[in-house]
Order: structure tokens, then sequence, then C-alpha cells
């Protein structure tokens, strides 16, 4: 009889263990495919990096719960591409989608503390609203769209104070949830001013000769800096300056570049441990610097012992030192910083890192409490045979674990830096602009050219990318 009791608990533990591995592939971030993504980007390979993502999604790595991440790659590689209409249409699908997906999350707080982040609907990080519309707003300028250019712009500083809100109103949700302990804290970033959207501003309601309104968002953009030494923590780029709209007699015009650099901050793994004293448990071991206080836990008893993993952000380093301009061959300056996209990234991700630390513990410490009692009760089910048991536990460990991990989903193709600048030169004349990217020892990595650049009366806006 034993024999047959050790034999159905094995079967029972590869089946179960079986079913649980498969099952919990929802439950997990999947980032391989995203190497040969990164690889063709950085090797400004646009249409094989399409190819791609389209090969990815066709493969299932972009499930319908990640559909948010597919537009957001897709849109971005073809802003990339210069395919200006294409990419606006699947970056609106994006907006679309995140603000839909956040409303809904809102309204479903009760279900972070039961499902694993991975396994809900990806609504997109506070930074990656906000940079949505800013690249449909340049592909709008591309296409000399400049009010459908302003309404994109507008909607980031909108965004970054409805978001706010937003998040507050997800924390008392879950704050309110019957099954909440401690208290969740949403802690505002304090960014409400974004200086690459008030620059693009600048320059749309200059182009459309509305000089109050320029001169508005230019001082905005400057007040982004001195309000906000947390986000700009650099000098204001002096290169930058105001100017009036042209004239039709005007003899000059003005040539803009824009510049990306770097790869978008991304998200890793950090692990951590629970220990429960009686009435409050304790988290210990974390993977990184971070004060997390003890939570209240009314009714618990010490000696539990839980792990547990939620994500964080590492900024990867860019090759690039410095972008010089060269026009008709000459050396026209070296491009200022704009904005440090990696820098908003990091501190408005931060300031939702609490409640999902928080609900990560609640959810970890709720399930291990039910395996814990699950395990006791099948030792008395089993306590004439140790091996069928310890298998059993083995089994239910297993479930616990293969459900928790930390939701590493984020918009892995998207830039670290903006760059910026301005040259004033005479009209009906053709230009060799030459945008160069160098590394810290001199070496060129990446070039871009145009030629025989006819400047218009209105804005001629030059963008460049490297993702190195």
């Amino acid at each position: 009889m034993k024999r047959v009791v050790k034999f159905l608990a094995v079967f029972l533990f590869l089946i179960f263990t079986f079913i649980i591995i498969n099952r919990c592939a929802s439950t997990r971030t999947s980032v391989d495919f995203y190497t040969p993504v990164h690889t063709n980007l950085i090797n400004e390979n646009y249409s094989l990096a399409l190819k791609t993502i389209e090969e990815a999604k066709q493969q299932g790595e972009y499930v319908e719960k990640d559909r948010v991440l597919y537009y957001l790659d897709k849109g971005i590689t073809l802003y990339y591409m210069g395919k200006a209409d294409e990419s606006i249409a699947t970056l609106e699908k994006a907006e679309q989608a995140m603000e839909e997906l956040f409303t809904k999350s809102i309204s479903k707080a009760a279900a972070s503390f039961i499902l694993n982040d991975n396994a809900l609907d990806y609504f997109g990080e506070i930074y990656e609203n906000l940079y949505v519309n800013i690249f449909k707003s340049l592909n709008y300028i591309k296409l000399n769209k400049f009010d459908d250019a302003y309404v994109e712009v507008k909607r980031v500083n909108d965004k970054l104070r409805e978001l706010d809100v937003k998040y507050g109103e997800m924390a008392k949700g879950m704050n309110d949830n019957e099954n909440a302990k401690g208290k969740i804290k949403y802690e505002s970033s304090h960014f409400y001013n974004d200086a690459l959207a008030d620059y693009l501003s600048y320059l749309i309601f200059r182009a459309d000769g509305e000089e109050d309104n320029s001169r508005i968002s230019f001082d905005k953009m400057k007040q982004a800096f001195k309000t906000q030494p947390q986000i700009y923590d650099y000098p204001f780029p002096e290169q930058i300056k105001y100017k009036k709209p042209l004239r039709r007699d005007d003899m000059h015009s003005f040539l803009n570049i824009i510049a990306f650099t770097g790869q978008a901050p991304y998200k890793y793994e950090v692990g951590g441990k629970i220990t429960t004293y009686d009435d409050f448990i304790a988290i210990t071991d974390l993977g990184m610097p971070l004060n997390i206080p003890n939570i209240y836990w009314p009714g618990i008893k010490s000696g539990y012992h839980f792990k547990f993993s939620f994500p964080a952000l590492r900024t990867p380093p860019s090759r690039v030192d410095r972008i010089l301009v060269f026009i008709n061959g000459e050396k026209a300056g070296k491009m200022p910083l704009l904005e440090n996209m990696g820098k908003i990234a990091e501190a408005t991700f931060k300031s939702n890192q609490n409640l999902i630390i928080l609900r990560t513990i609640l959810r970890t410490v709720s399930k291990g409490l039910i395996a814990a009692e699950a395990k006791k009760q099948l030792r008395k089910e089993t306590k004439s045979d140790v091996f069928a048991g310890f298998l059993m536990d083995m089994a239910i460990d297993l479930a616990v674990d293969a459900t928790e991990n930390a939701d590493l989903r984020c918009w892995r193709t998207m830039p670290q830096f903006c760059y910026a600048s301005e040259y004033e030169l005479p009209k009906g004349e053709s230009y060799r602009i030459e945008i160069h990217f160098v590394d810290r020892n001199n070496q060129l990595i990446s070039r871009k050219v145009m030629d025989n650049l006819e400047l218009g009366t209105k804005l001629n806006l030059v963008d460049a990318v490297t993702l190195n």
C-alpha cells in the first residue's frame, strides 16, 4: 500500500509541476526576444528590427495583455525609420490602450492582491505615457501638421497632473480593499513640467508666428530646469535662446536639430525575504538599498518565512560622449543635452514603486499563509508516508514561487537622452548637414548626413538617432 501511495505522490507531483510550469508562463516576463531587436536598433538596421518585432508577435511574445508594448515597440521603430504616418497610427493605438487599461486597473485594484502583476494587462509606466505623445508630436512635425503636433505636446504636461491624481486614486482603492494591510502610499515625483514638450511647443508656436505663445513656452522650458532640480540636474542649454518668429522679409531661417541617444532604462528583479512575527511582518535581505518599515498585520503568527521579488529600474550606459554638427563641411558646434529621459523614467517610476512593493508583499504573504495551511492539511493526510508528504510540500512551494515573479515589462526600445540645438542660416541656399555621434575616445560611433537641405520659412526640424 505504501508503494502505491508513493507512486501516486510522485505521479501527481510530476503532473502538478508540469501544469504549474506551463500555466505560469503568463506570470513571467519574457525579455530574451528583445536581444535581436536591440542589436538591430543599435546597428540602425530598423527594417530588420521591425521584422524581428513582428516575428516575435507571431511567436507569441506579445500576447493580448502585452499589446501596449507591441504598439510602443513597433511605433517607435517606425519613427526611427522615418515612417511618420504609420508611426502615428501605431502609437495612437498604444495610447488608447494605455488609457483604457489604466482606467480599468483603478476599478480592479482588488485583483492586484490576488493575481501576479504579470498576469494583468500592462498599461504602461508614467514616463511611457508621456513619451508616446512626444514621438507622436515629432511625427506630426515631420508632416507639417503643427496643430496636431501641438495637441500632442500639450497632452504631456496635462497627463503629468492627471496621472498624479489617478495613481493617488489607485492607492486609495487598494487601501480601501478588505485585504489591505498597512498603508499603501503613492509618493508624487513632483514632476509637472516637461522641458522637451515645452521646447517643441516653443518651436511650433514660433513657426506659426505666435510670438506671445512661443515666448510663454520658452519661459516654461526654462522654468522646468529652475523648479525641478531633482529632474533637470544639469545646466539649461544656453545654446538654446529665444528667437522671435520670422517675418516674410527676413533673409535668414532657423535649422533645429534634435538627436536621441542611448537605451531606455529597463526593469530587473530585486528579491527580498519576509519574516512574520506576532501581529506584524518584517522585510529583510533586500537586493537594493531600500528602507521598508515593518507592516502591522493583526492576527498573524510568528515563524513564517517567505520570498518575494519586485521590479526596479536600471539605466544602461551610453557610448555617446558628444554630438557634433557640421554645416557645409565646417564644424557648427556641439549639441547640448535638453532632456535626460532616463532620469525622468527613474523619477516617475520611483513614485509608483511603493505601490508595487507593498502590493507584492501583501500578495506574497496571503498566498504563503494559504500554502502553509494547505501543507499542514496534507501532512495530516500523508502522515504515514513522509516521502509523499515531502513531495506534495514541494509541489505547493513550487506553485507559490512560480506565480510570484517581478513584472519586468517596460518600453525597452525607447532612447535615453535628447539633445537639441539651433542654427540661424541664410535662406535661399542648400546645405549639407552632418551629425556626428562621438565616444569618449574620440571615435565616430554613427553619422547622419543630409545633402541639399533647403530651409523653409517655418519649422526646419531635423532628427537623428543612435541607441548606442
